[in-house]
């Protein structure tokens, strides 16, 4: 009913009539249409892909496509194959009266084979669209290190549902439609998961915000570097402080479903936590540890891994005791509070700052108009008060970058 969130078939026909079919699973797995393990711990080393159709369609999936062969009046079958390892949800086929249209991109300077499997009646745009997705690949391939398939294809099938990130054959069904900035978010985040979701896997749903968050944060640096930092700093508060729900962890408990209760905030809180990860270790470090945690070896083969991993990364390349950030943020579902008691006395205002949790360290970037103008400052506090003393006419400006997620609670002694 809602693909690809409602996994199965979907059935429509193309402008000329013709039969136009797709398939998702990501939720629901994908033994709802094929035989398999259906864990994410499961990745298969490499797939074989034959489906038959009548003619004129065609059939685009994972890799490069093997044969074509007639087996009898009218139909024909399409054999692909990857040699890659493949999540499960990620082996996917649509068949239609597809045009490929095909370009030769560089990546980093390097060839790659770019199709597009497109509807006649969306082929305009289909060439300009191919030129955007090289631009964002390049994009990716510089923060992230080389696109990981580029022996096979960068590839895109329109479909009668959104997307979805399968692997050398992402689904794209957001009929051009641009952001207010300009880019087509929908291609950029699919295309995201070729490096977040499909190179580096996890072995547990409970991770599976590495798969989503990661991703999401990637927009953000997008939108910094080709937009500007105000945009992107825009982007975090509209994008993601918005959406954020907090009503559950980002990581589950072990062995979890996709029916993760976190929902949305693996995406946008999971990117959010990176964001202030960027702003407590700085954003040269958090980078290399990024292309670091997709290359490094792993304790699960296939390039799978965990929330674990991570942390010990993080903590390692930046040499702080980080574990009190990720036990909030990762493991609990409610913010942080920041206590606020303010007393005001003459011509000050005295203002007392600490973390109720028990352990939290997380400094706090302020402003505020003193006597001689804005000034700056970051506390360093933990759960004991920390005072500053402001003109009684002045307001407290509270992480003015939008940096950090914390509720607040507030006493005043007038």
């Amino acid at each position: 009913k809602n693909p690809p969130w409602d996994g199965g078939f979907t059935w429509k026909r193309s402008k000329d009539g013709q039969p136009w079919i797709s398939v998702s699973c990501q939720k629901n797995g994908a033994y709802i249409w094929y035989p398999c393990k259906e864990h994410p711990s499961d990745k298969a080393d490499s797939a074989d892909i034959t489906i038959t159709v009548p003619q004129p369609l065609v059939v685009a999936s994972n890799g490069l496509l093997q044969s074509t062969y007639q087996t009898k009046d009218r139909w024909q079958t399409w054999h692909w194959k990857t040699k890659y390892p493949i999540s499960s949800y990620n082996i996917n086929f649509t068949a239609g009266n597809f045009i490929a249209v095909e370009k030769t991109g560089y990546i980093l300077n390097n060839p790659l084979y770019m199709v597009y499997y497109v509807l006649p009646e969306s082929q305009d745009g289909a060439d300009a669209l191919l030129r955007e997705a090289e631009g964002y690949l390049n994009f990716y391939a510089n923060h992230f290190g080389q696109y990981p398939w580029m022996d096979e294809k960068f590839g895109l099938v329109e479909t009668p549902y959104w997307g979805m990130e399968h692997q050398t054959i992402n689904a794209y069904g957001n009929k051009y439609k641009k952001t207010k900035l300009g880019y087509d978010f929908l291609m950029f985040h699919e295309m995201g998961h070729e490096w977040w979701g499909n190179y580096l896997s996890v072995a547990d749903w409970a991770d599976f915000w590495i798969h989503e968050g990661f991703d999401t944060y990637a927009e953000a640096l997008f939108i910094e570097e080709k937009y500007g930092l105000s945009a992107s700093r825009n982007f975090v508060e509209q994008r993601y402080k918005k959406n954020i729900t907090n009503q559950w962890p980002v990581v589950p408990s072990r062995n979890s479903t996709t029916e993760n209760k976190a929902g949305s905030d693996i995406y946008y809180k999971g990117a959010h936590i990176l964001h202030t990860l960027r702003y407590l270790i700085g954003k040269d470090i958090l980078e290399e540890s990024l292309k670091e945690f997709l290359y490094m070896p792993k304790e699960w083969s296939k390039n799978q891994t965990s929330t674990e991993e991570f942390m010990s990364l993080i903590q390692m390349n930046s040499g702080k005791d980080l574990n009190w950030f990720f036990k909030q943020y990762l493991f609990k579902g409610q913010l942080p509070t920041l206590n606020i008691k303010t007393k005001n006395v003459k011509d000050k205002k005295f203002i007392d700052y600490w973390w109720e949790e028990n352990g939290f360290f997380m400094p706090l970037e302020i402003s505020f108009k003193s006597f001689d103008g804005i000034r700056e400052r970051t506390l360093e506090l933990n759960n004991s008060p920390k005072r500053i003393a402001i003109p009684a006419s002045s307001e407290v400006s509270l992480d003015p970058n939008g940096w950090l997620l914390f509720q607040t609670k507030e006493t005043s002694n007038f």
